[in-house]
């Protein structure tokens, strides 16, 4: 445990060296059009504007490179990802406000897929006989090559141009305010639906060709055969044997899948207008707004690594083998 927590900080290390090295060696100050706009407001000179501006963005251009690394790092450390150029608010605000749309569609189509893929990777495998086996692999196959961003096209096109089932944008209905009621609640989920079916259905194709594969080697087990021999159910072998046992491997793997969701989950969030960290990561590349950039990456990198550790924890639980040999 000790050894994974300490590669996890080492590797979380060198990640948020390259995002300062990548904003330190960038040419230009990355505090000028921040500056501009404050002069634009206040009414002061360049000057004045840039050193407010380098003190909202917490950044020292008479500072050495190993001074503003330390700033850098203690900034993080402390809850601090720099401030928006673009929307002038520390980067803070916007993830606190944009968090829970992105955790509601990642952690929906997270559920979805995985459940759902395992139980058609099992099915799939266990009709090998059959005409089913062939059709779900090429389908599944199909589907996971699609990039998330057309689906995202393709949903919102047919969803909501033609059929007009599901909205143009937005978390929930311009004409609703925030509450607990049920038709709020209903208001969000038909907003959420279109992203998270972009997201959830190249991974749903993903976790059913893999537990295919893991279930088709679980069935050439001596164990299987042994449970066919006492004369076992079929039933009580998939439940207890084979499922069990193929979908191992997967939880591993669980991070991994939540770490490519995050990636393609940028384009689809700005495709559906999906006020999450996705679409304020794609509205930060567009106007060049660095310091938004380099928070929301910095928080992606640890947010990926903390689900890596806390999978590679839950493989260890479900798995005597593992706690074994650790």
């Amino acid at each position: 445990m000790a050894e994974r927590l300490i590669y996890t900080v080492a590797v979380a290390w060198l990640a948020l060296t390259g995002v300062f090295l990548l904003v330190a060696f960038m040419p230009g100050d990355p505090a000028y059009s921040l500056a501009v706009g404050i002069a634009q407001e206040r009414n002061i000179t360049l000057e004045q504007a840039l050193e407010i501006a380098h003190r909202l963005m917490g950044y020292n251009p008479k500072e050495d490179l190993w001074g503003s690394y330390v700033a850098f790092l203690k900034g993080i450390f402390q809850g601090h990802f720099g401030y928006s150029t673009f929307y002038k608010v520390p980067v803070v605000e916007i993830v606190r406000q944009a968090l829970p749309w992105t955790l509601l569609v990642l952690l929906g189509a997270t559920l979805i897929s995985f459940l759902l893929g395992s139980f058609l990777g099992a099915w799939a495998a266990q009709k090998r006989a059959t005409f089913l086996e062939p059709v779900v692999t090429m389908t599944s196959a199909a589907v996971q090559a699609l990039p998330p961003f057309i689906l995202a096209i393709l949903i919102l096109f047919v969803g909501a141009v033609r059929w007009h089932l599901l909205p143009l944008g937005g978390a929930y209905a311009v004409d609703m305010a925030p509450s607990f009621s049920f038709t709020f609640g209903l208001s969000v989920l038909r907003h959420a639906i279109g992203p998270m079916l972009a997201t959830a259905l190249p991974q749903l194709a993903a976790w059913t060709l893999a537990m295919r594969a893991n279930t088709t080697q679980v069935l050439g087990e001596d164990y299987i055969r042994f449970a066919q021999v006492r004369g076992l159910p079929d039933r009580v072998i998939a439940s207890r044997y084979i499922r069990k046992n193929a979908i191992l491997p997967l939880v591993a793997s669980l991070a991994v899948g939540l770490g490519y969701m995050l990636g393609g989950h940028t384009l689809v969030e700005a495709v559906f207008n999906y006020p999450g960290i996705g679409f304020y990561f794609a509205k930060a590349i567009a106007v060049r707004d660095f310091g938004l950039l380099t928070g929301l990456f910095s928080l992606i990198v640890l947010a990926v690594l903390a689900a890596t550790l806390l999978a590679e924890i839950l493989y260890g639980l479900i798995d005597p083998r593992v706690r074994v040999r650790s």
